[in-house]
């Protein structure tokens, strides 16, 4: 259902009717009539003031959303949520914290949420997209290849969870293509350990390092370009491990 993941800048007034009634839709509970219960006010029933009032905050988080102030859309969405938590607009709120945490790059807090939301809603036709966004935020929550890659693994958990849940959406396709790019990453700070550790002679570790990434990404290295620098220092490993350990110098001997 593409309205839910249009651009903060596309919410209008107009439309956050016809947005909550996708959103909410799979959430509203059986044997309800749904065009009583998102528009009785249209209709001639009376809405009342807390729904006015949660409306109002939809209204004006949206509307920050589009103006690319996500820290005061943030606040109306929390507002929303901790003071109207059984109104209609709730569940918007629970999407749209992990959306401006998103947009204004607090990606671990945005995963949380996404998280959040899949947890209250996993029956939610938006979930698929809120896992695909846990993985993003964890990709985009990488910091540099030394770092332990927790981040990474992470989104990698998040990516297969989209795939092998959702495997006709269209966010599967989108989670195979990340996929690809955390395997990369992955390589890239297995190559550097691997090189750091062939740097300082400690011949068995990087081979190990270096061996483990052919064999498991044999596509990421060749993207990658690592195939020429990974056998040439696996050959060199190979005859120095082959020579047996090496006798300290006579430095070490005598004690410096």
């Amino acid at each position: 259902m593409q309205l839910f993941f249009i651009a903060p800048g596309r919410f209008s007034r107009f439309l956050i009717g016809t947005v909550l009634v996708g959103l909410l839709a799979t959430s509203a509970g059986c044997g309800t009539n749904l065009v009583d219960y998102y528009f009785g006010g249209l209709f001639g029933k009376r809405s009342s003031t807390i729904d006015k009032n949660a409306e109002q905050l939809a209204i004006d988080g949206a509307q920050k959303m589009r103006e690319k102030k996500y820290k005061d859309a943030l606040k109306a969405f929390q507002k929303l949520k901790e003071q109207y938590p059984y109104s209609k607009y709730a569940i918007l709120a629970d999407l749209k914290i992990g959306d401006a945490n998103f947009y204004d790059r607090n990606y671990s807090d945005a995963a949380i949420a996404y998280e959040e939301f899949a947890r209250l809603h996993p029956r939610n036709e938006v979930v698929p997209y809120v896992m695909y966004q846990v993985g993003m935020s964890h990709f985009l929550g990488f910091s540099t290849i030394d770092r332990d890659p927790a981040e990474t693994q992470a989104a990698i958990e998040a990516f297969r969870r989209v795939i092998q849940a959702y495997p006709d959406s269209q966010y599967s396709l989108k989670a195979k293509k990340q996929l690809f790019e955390c395997e990369k990453r992955l390589v890239a700070h297995e190559f550097y350990v691997g090189e750091f550790y062939f740097k300082r002679e400690q011949y068995q570790s990087a081979k190990d390092r270096l061996e483990r990434i052919s064999k498991a990404y044999p596509e990421s290295v060749r993207e990658l370009g690592y195939e020429e620098s990974i056998k040439k220092m696996i050959e060199v490993s190979d005859k120095k491990l082959a020579q047996g350990p090496r006798k300290p110098s006579i430095w070490k001997r005598v004690g410096f």
